[in-house]
């Protein structure tokens, strides 16, 4: 990682280069290098950092590289067309179709959509894009186009720096023990999962990406995977660790963490209701994604509590939570950095596109 006295400040008069500073965060945790801030001193326009980024975009990947986040804010951009063009410009390779996908998504152009249509009281606990299937992208962007009226943030983490929180057995256990996916599809849903694929595309699909499947004679559709969630990132060597959203205790952390966002009973819903009675959105859902650490006897089994609590603990403490400003664009590094989403009073409009398709089961394992 960068240090604040080893930022490059070289690249054009026109730019500051800098890390966030603690007033434009919503907590103060301990991470203080993530994202790399890029600002412009005078020029702001979007012609200005379009033919920035055409100029330096390798410059910006050694950057993306080394910080894994970067943070173009203070830009005059506005729409979907010119947060495409930028991502272009840095020789992103943008996907044009969404699958796999567990959040409903509006489609704004080919390649760009809504960041989540999830209601505004719920956590989206920290993930990779795409991280219940091995192929996902090793690039990914968010633009705000239209700030929250009340938090909505997009926080971050470096995933190495997770993992190096946790306990020795607790490292081991991941970088050893097959992550497995699992998800049941109705029929009705396919459609928003698959994004309008025939049965012989989808099926296709899965034998290419070598997932197990099973099509229901109801027209549903059962599948599978499994990776190992610790390896080394392809071009720096980096150690990265794939995180999921479907453990529920992870995820009741991030709600003890903003409890203060919420009212009295929620408050003590989160903190204090005990872990047998604790009811969650797991369960009841059938269509959401589950999520299994795989024994050496080949049984799905669970985090415990106690890592679960751990899990969430580290992830908290190495995240970066900052309020979103009209025109921000953030690009992350996929592999190497998660984000989620906290709760939010719209309007809010945050965009999204990815891309620079990758297999995770093609990188050096830990």
């Amino acid at each position: 990682m960068l240090t604040i006295e080893k930022l490059p400040n070289y690249l054009s008069s026109n730019i500051r280069l800098r890390f966030l500073r603690d007033e434009e965060k919503s907590f103060t945790t301990g991470e203080k290098e993530l994202p790399l801030v890029i600002e412009p001193v005078q020029e702001k326009s979007f012609s200005a950092l379009a033919e920035l980024v055409r100029e330096n975009r390798d410059w910006f990947h050694r950057q993306q590289d080394n910080c894994g986040a970067l943070l173009f804010r203070g830009f005059e951009i506005e729409t979907a067309a010119q947060f495409e063009n930028i991502l272009e410009l840095l020789n992103v390779k943008l996907a044009s179709k969404y699958h796999f996908g567990s959040s409903q998504r509006n489609r704004i152009t080919d390649k760009v959509f809504t960041s989540s249509e999830a209601p505004g009281n719920l956590i989206i606990p920290p993930h990779n894009e795409l991280n219940m299937v091995p192929v996902r992208p090793m690039s990914l962007a968010f633009f705000c186009q239209i700030e929250p009226t009340l938090y909505g943030e997009t926080p971050i983490i470096n995933t190495e720096k997770i993992f190096n929180e946790l306990s020795p057995n607790l490292q081991h256990k991941f970088a050893n023990t097959p992550q497995k996916f699992v998800r049941n599809v109705p029929n009705h849903l396919l459609g928003i999962v698959f994004e309008e694929l025939s049965r012989e595309e989808v099926t296709k699909m899965l034998e290419d990406e070598e997932f197990y499947f099973e099509w229901k004679a109801d027209g549903s559709l059962y599948f599978e995977c499994s990776y190992i969630p610790v390896f080394h990132h392809p071009r720096t060597g980096k150690l990265c660790f794939c995180l999921s959203t479907f453990d529920s205790f992870v995820t009741r952390e991030w709600y003890r963490s903003i409890a203060q966002r919420y009212p009295f009973k929620e408050r003590i819903y989160y903190n204090f209701l005990p872990s047998k009675l604790y009811i969650t959105l797991e369960g009841i859902d059938k269509a959401q994604p589950k999520m299994y650490l795989v024994n050496e006897e080949g049984n799905n089994t669970k985090m415990t509590e106690a890592e679960a609590k751990e899990l969430g603990k580290a992830e908290w403490k190495n995240t970066v939570v900052f309020p979103w400003r009209k025109g921000d664009i953030l690009v992350i590094d996929n592999l190497q950095v998660v984000h989620g989403r906290l709760n939010v009073q719209p309007p809010r409009k945050i965009l999204t596109a990815f891309g620079n398709m990758c297999n995770i089961r093609d990188m050096k394992k830990k």
